[in-house]
């Protein structure tokens, strides 16, 4: 059922909830080790909120010379465009709490949305995780 999450189907560091806000509706959820999925469909669109942890020990997702610096969001946080599937657009964070790695990533296949809210929305995310890795 979209939204809903059983017991024992959890998210560490963001709720099913919290992410239906973010992305403006009902969301499905997949779990792996060390991520979350969000996934919208709303009519031919959707949208993805991701979420990564891993030990900086492994390696992870990093942003290119473009990328914007990020206060108070863990350490060495930064916040940029990302490249991924052809006719999506994406916005990412990545940076470091202690010694775990975090990407948080919002993407979409709606070319009408505005970047602009996509790195707003991907920075509120990204402290919360922050937040919770502390």
């Amino acid at each position: 059922m979209a939204g809903m999450a059983t017991g024992e189907e959890r998210c560490p560091w963001l709720n099913v909830a919290t992410a239906s806000g973010f992305l403006g509706g009902a969301v499905h959820m997949t779990l792996t080790p060390g991520s979350c999925e969000f996934v919208r469909q709303d009519g031919g669109h959707e949208m993805a909120l991701r979420i990564e942890v891993a030990s900086t020990s492994a390696p992870h997702a990093q942003c290119g010379s473009g990328a914007e610096p990020l206060k108070a969001v863990g350490n060495e946080a930064l916040a940029c465009t990302y490249e991924g599937k052809a006719g999506w657009i994406a916005e990412q964070v990545t940076g470091r709490v202690r010694d775990q790695a975090f990407l948080v990533r919002i993407s979409t296949n709606d070319r009408s949305t505005a970047p602009k809210t996509m790195r707003e929305k991907v920075c509120k995310v990204a402290e919360q995780v922050a937040g919770i890795l502390f």
